[in-house]
């Protein structure tokens, strides 16, 4: 029992979260001699790389299938203010879907301290999240990652050109066919 517990390590889903937002972050906010600038040691010159707390466009899609409860929704919600809180992202798609996407509200920098209070979910059906990627290249977004809130229980995992990172909850744990994958306790 005690070897069966070290082989299954716990870390922060929020944690692991974070630091995928965060690793995609676009904007150059500020220097930082925490990390040199790779670039630069090919002239044998050592310069500051710089770090960003600010990202452009992000997608978050939350499962709103027939599997998900409330419990779960007030979750992803709670994880989708977080991610504003901390990386503060120029715009927010969220987009509720299930077989397709019965949701898409869009919430710039200024409006999204209001994101809990003001969403609407909508869906309810089965679970295909092979619909995201569609809509998003139907209707021209641009984000610079997608995230994705799941229970995990999908047909198929559909075709992505943007990062992708799959937060499942509950205990199943799917593979999916692209992107990352976080398992949420």
């Amino acid at each position: 029992r005690e070897i069966g517990a070290l082989l299954e390590p716990k870390v922060d889903w929020r944690e692991q979260l974070r630091d995928f937002i965060s690793s995609l972050a676009d904007g150059k906010d500020i220097s930082t001699w925490q990390r040199v600038n790779r670039r630069w040691l090919q002239h044998d010159m050592y310069m500051p790389s710089t770090l960003s707390e600010s990202m452009g466009r992000i997608c978050i899609a939350i499962d709103t299938s027939g599997s998900i409860g409330g419990e779960d929704l007030n979750k992803f919600l709670t994880e989708v203010q977080s991610i504003c809180a901390n990386v503060s992202p120029e715009l927010v798609d969220l987009l509720y879907w299930d077989t397709e996407v019965a949701g898409h509200e869009v919430y710039a920098r200024d409006r999204q301290d209001k994101l809990t209070s003001s969403t609407k979910p909508a869906g309810g059906g089965g679970t295909d999240p092979a619909c995201i990627p569609v809509y998003i290249k139907e209707r021209g977004i641009k984000p610079e990652c997608v995230v994705v809130l799941t229970d995990g229980y999908v047909g198929s995992w559909g075709k992505w050109e943007h990062p992708v990172l799959w937060c499942v909850v509950g205990g199943y744990k799917p593979k999916p066919t692209t992107g990352a994958v976080i398992y949420v306790d």
